[in-house]
């Protein structure tokens, strides 16, 4: 039983490194977004507008699997 759940949990690490990755890049995207908001006159037309609420949208989901997987890899240490 004890192998098992330390290959469960080995198994689990490259996916966290990929969550990590996609976070960081949402974080980017989330950020460009909310800059170019509140910094530039580029929302003032509607593609623009298009353009600011794909950046952040799409930048908050890439953000969100990352807390989720780090919540997994606590419980299945805990057990």
């Amino acid at each position: 039983m004890k192998k098992r759940l330390l290959r469960m949990t080995q198994a689990q690490y490259p996916i966290i490194r990929v969550f990590k990755i996609l976070h960081i890049i949402g974080l980017v995207l989330f950020l460009a977004g909310v800059i170019s908001l509140f910094m530039t006159d580029i929302g003032q037309n509607v593609t623009g507008m298009v353009a600011i609420s794909s950046l952040i949208g799409l930048g908050l989901v890439l953000v969100s699997p990352f807390p989720i997987a780090l919540v997994f890899q606590w419980a299945s240490k805990n057990k």
